[in-house]
């Protein structure tokens, strides 16, 4: 049957365990996995019941998957063959950009992963592109397998889908960051803002978030912005005069 059904995974992170898991649970073999952190790669591989290889020559799978960093993408894309299926798992790294082989694809969720937080791939969505057609499809049927939204992406529109997750996930956590370390800096309770954090983020369920803004940067409360620049200093300081005034900007109609 044409397809693919045996995978072998490259890298030890959140992507690869989320990733190797979801796979062998939908039925795909997960064969081999490598790793350069060697007892990373062998915790991987007893976790989803294949072999750690010590090297890239020593994956068998079907297809080769690259959960790895974008910078570690293109000097390993060079090491394996060029008859081998390929696919990374990077939103920015276009194809161009690597080695042309008959046989490269992207294989990207689009979510962010946490090694012991469990998620359900069922709901994150897949951009897929390929240097093939029919490479295109198999990888497009692969991930149907562990996810219900499946599309294909080229790499410009995948580097802007990418670049917004950027702006809704890392930077939005950042600021969760700096806003639990003003709390703890003030002896205050840091759960007592979770509640406030849920509903933001379950207003742009209904709302456009330009509709869903709040505060005192949307009002001008000048006197309000004033005083709390007046606590607050270095780069949390320029944070929050920089969004302020970006959200002032987006408002103006």
């Amino acid at each position: 049957m044409a397809g693919i059904h045996s995978v072998s995974i490259v890298g030890t992170g959140n992507v690869a365990h989320h990733l190797g898991k979801a796979l062998r649970d939908s039925g795909i073999t997960i064969t081999s996995v490598y790793g350069r952190n060697q007892s990373a790669a062998q915790e991987l591989a007893d976790k989803l019941g294949c072999t750690r290889v010590p090297s890239l020559t020593e994956l068998h799978g079907e297809l080769i998957l690259l959960c790895v960093s974008d910078d570690a993408i293109s000097d390993l894309s060079k090491e394996l063959s060029d008859d081998r299926r390929i696919a990374y798992t990077s939103g920015s790294v276009p194809l161009s950009a690597l080695p042309k082989m008959n046989n490269l694809g992207v294989f990207y969720p689009l979510q962010t992963f946490s090694k012991h937080r469990d998620i359900d791939l069922s709901k994150v969505p897949f951009l897929i592109e390929a240097c093939s057609e029919m490479f295109q499809t198999e990888l497009m049927q692969l991930a149907t397998m562990i996810s219900e939204k499946v599309i294909y992406a080229n790499s410009q529109d995948r580097l802007h889908y990418h670049i917004s997750a950027v702006f809704v996930n890392n930077f939005v956590n950042h600021l969760f960051a700096l806003g639990k370390a003003h709390s703890d800096d003030h002896g205050l309770d840091w759960e007592m803002l979770k509640p406030l954090i849920h509903e933001t983020v379950a207003k742009i369920n209904s709302l456009d978030p330009l509709a869903a803004q709040t505060g005192p940067a949307l009002r001008n409360d000048q006197d309000t912005i004033q005083r709390h620049l007046g606590e607050l200093s270095g780069i949390p300081k320029e944070v929050y005069a920089l969004i302020t005034q970006s959200i002032q900007q987006s408002s103006i109609k």
